[in-house]
């Protein structure tokens, strides 16, 4: 049985252990990493995707003892293109900074001779900005967006391992965020704004026994004036007192229960097909195609494809018809 949890709690015990799992409405979970050892076995995740009609743009950070992993990806909806970059870089002589932990302060930069990137958290919100140099080694790439928050509930959750307390994963799926600014291409502006953008941010740190497979359904979209978002991933840990599938209706969470899922994950070609058991929630992913090619993307060990959702869901509140909107599957490891 799901277990929601309702009061602060400290992710790791006075000996650096994970002795829980659980889900919340909120940032419940404290990320206490002092307490944890060895440090250099944290990864730590940051990834934002922003959207409107005309474009989404994914940007993921992820950190390790000295590592740094940085993947871009813009898709161009109206000319169905895709362009991508990433690195892969080991900081040697000075401290790799940390990722920020609170949703107001604090910042991470990196800079090599291709790319600067800041992360910065404010009162105000979340500024992302980056110049890659040679993008896909094709042009110059530049980001400015401010990352706004707005009023709602987020998915929280924590997987232990039963069989190694050292282990754990953690994840935070938050729809409620507007953007504006520019993304750029060369000379091509893709601008944004609060009231046409969606944006969906995924938080996630962990220490896995061993390396594992990792796919997710995500996307943030408006349907007709309201915010929808879907957040539907394969199992990490022990996940029975809280998977972290679950659905956004006006920023809004709903939990979604046990699914089955149909699809192969040695392809980036074909469909998805995600079930609950009572049929509540019922929805197929079919990967955008321009010119016979899927609209997707490899980003080091990543693959992300866009593509389109159709289907129904059923919650207390009545029956959401899903008929082509915008969402993208993430494959990886972790």
């Amino acid at each position: 049985m799901q277990t929601t949890i309702e009061n602060t709690k400290n992710i790791f015990d006075e000996k650096g252990e994970v002795s829980f799992g659980g889900w919340s409405r909120t940032p419940l979970f404290v990320y206490n990493k002092e307490s944890y050892q060895p440090q250099n076995k944290l990864v730590e995740r940051d990834s934002y995707y922003i959207s409107n009609d005309r474009m989404g743009f994914y940007i993921s950070v992820e950190t390790v003892s000295n590592e740094v992993s940085i993947k871009l990806a813009l898709a161009d909806f109206e000319r169905g293109e895709i362009v991508r970059d990433y690195i892969n870089r080991k900081v040697w002589l000075e401290a790799l900074p940390s990722l920020p932990e609170s949703g107001k302060l604090g910042e991470f930069s990196y800079s090599d001779k291709r790319i600067a990137l800041a992360l910065t958290n404010t009162v105000e919100g979340r500024y992302i900005k980056c110049d890659f140099i040679d993008f896909n080694n094709f042009k110059n790439l530049y980001v400015k967006v401010l990352v706004k928050k707005t009023d709602g509930e987020s998915m929280n959750t924590v997987a232990p391992f039963n069989d190694n307390p050292k282990c754990f994963f953690m994840k935070r799926f938050v729809p409620k965020f507007v953007a504006s600014g520019v993304v750029r291409i060369g000379g091509e502006d893709y601008s944004l704004d609060e009231e046409s953008s969606s944006v969906y941010f995924d938080w996630s740190r962990f220490v896995l026994p061993r390396r594992q497979q990792y796919q997710t359904l995500a996307g943030s979209v408006i349907i007709d004036g309201h915010r929808f978002a879907v957040n539907l991933a394969s199992k990490v840990g022990n996940n029975s007192k809280g998977s972290e599938n679950c659905y956004f209706i006006d920023n809004k969470l709903y939990k979604v229960g046990r699914l089955k899922v149909s699809g192969n994950d040695k392809s980036t070609d074909g469909e998805w097909l995600f079930h609950t058991a009572k049929g509540a929630l019922d929805l197929r992913f079919v990967p955008d195609r321009h010119d016979g090619k899927t609209l997707s993307c490899k980003c080091d060990k990543t693959t992300i494809v866009f593509g389109k959702l159709y289907g129904i869901i059923d919650d207390i509140d009545g029956t959401l018809e899903l008929d082509g909107e915008r969402a993208h599957m993430i494959f990886g490891n972790l």
